[in-house]
Formats: C-alpha cells, structure tokens, sequence
C-alpha cells in the first residue's frame, strides 16, 4: 500500500470511519495470513487449527485498538498485526498443550463435522454470487473475517462454535446459558445478519 493511501485510510479510521478499518484490515489479510502459516507449529496444525481461527483472533483485537493508534506506514502497522498474531499463536499452542483447547478434536470425537472460514463464505454467500477465482475468493473470504467482527459477541460466538468447531447445540448452549431452541434461533440471526454485512460481492471485491 503507498504511503499517501495508507496516511489518508489512517486519518479516517483515527477520525471513527469503520469503512476505512474494514478497508486496512481486508489488505492485511493475505500477508498476514502467509506470516501465520510460516509461524505454526505442528502442535497447532495437529489440532487442526486454520490460519483463519489465528486471523479472526488477531483481527478481534485490532478492531478494538486501531482507532486509538497511530502507524507511521502500512509495513508498521503490519509489524503491529504480527505481533499480536505471534502472542496469539503462544497463546493457542499454550492452551492446546494444556489441554485446555482441543476443540475440533473433541468435536470429531462427538461425531460432529467442524467447518472452515471458507464453509462459512459459502454458507453466507448465494451459489451465483460466491467467488471462485483464487484472487476474488481470498479477498471475499478476507471481507469474511473483518464483517464478523461487526456482529455482536454472541453471534460471533454462536457462529464459531457451531459452525466453525462444529460443536453441539446441546454444548453450545450450556456455554452461552441459554437453551437449545434460544441457540438456534441465535444462530439463525447471526447467519441473517452477517449475509447482511456481505452484501453482494460487487459491494466489496476489487473491480477487474
């Protein structure tokens, strides 16, 4: 990204625009991506952890803190995203080791098929208007991660742990005290809304 691009982006986000961080972080997802796969370790890979469980992780909490920060150039604020995303990797290979986090192992084990990122753009994105070129793919599956974090806590929890780790309603609702029926109803807006926050893919995938 130029430097005269990214110190106008940096302005609006300083000044409350959410387009401008949805815009900075959708650019940072491919690099920083390649700097999470080059960064896991086997353990994490074994627990078939994605780089995308990493990224959603690391884009949570930038999404808090971007708008007070200040980056002098893209590769700085880069730098920034790499550093939250090794702490994160400590963090996960930690808990695995632990046994504290084994999530799509356990859901395997109840028989339960765990999900992807790319199964959720799938799921929120009509057959005709899902991508399929690797480029356009990447970039939707990129708007993907930064639309999530505009949903309320609990969607996203709900999204994650029922499709993403695969996890039963009945577990997913002890987690979230709530009952079975509250879940899939949670889970039903959820999905609504984020199809919502995607839009169409002419809204946000790079014009050819």
């Amino acid at each position: 990204m130029q430097a005269v691009e990214f110190s106008k982006i940096m302005a609006q986000i300083n000044a409350g625009d959410s387009a401008a961080m949805d815009s900075l972080l959708v650019a940072s997802f491919s690099p920083l991506r390649a700097v999470i796969v080059h960064h896991m370790s086997d353990t994490l890979r074994k627990a078939h952890l994605e780089p995308e469980d990493v990224i959603q992780e690391v884009f949570s909490a930038a999404w808090t803190s971007l708008p007070e920060t200040r980056f002098e150039s893209f590769e700085a604020f880069m730098g920034w995203l790499r550093q939250i995303a090794e702490r994160k990797l400590i963090d996960m290979h930690r808990a695995i080791v632990a046994g504290k986090r084994d999530v799509r192992r356990q859901a395997a084990a109840w028989g339960v098929r765990s999900g992807s990122y790319v199964d959720l753009l799938d799921r929120v994105s009509s057959p005709l208007s899902t991508p399929s070129r690797g480029a356009a793919r990447s970039e939707a599956l990129a708007v993907l991660m930064v639309r999530m974090q505009q949903l309320p806590e609990d969607y996203r929890q709900v999204l994650h742990w029922r499709l993403i780790d695969g996890e039963p309603v009945a577990e997913v609702a002890r987690r979230l005290d709530r009952s079975e029926a509250a879940v899939h109803m949670l889970c039903h807006r959820a999905m609504k809304q984020l199809r919502d926050l995607m839009g169409a893919p002419s809204d946000f995938l790079t014009q050819a």
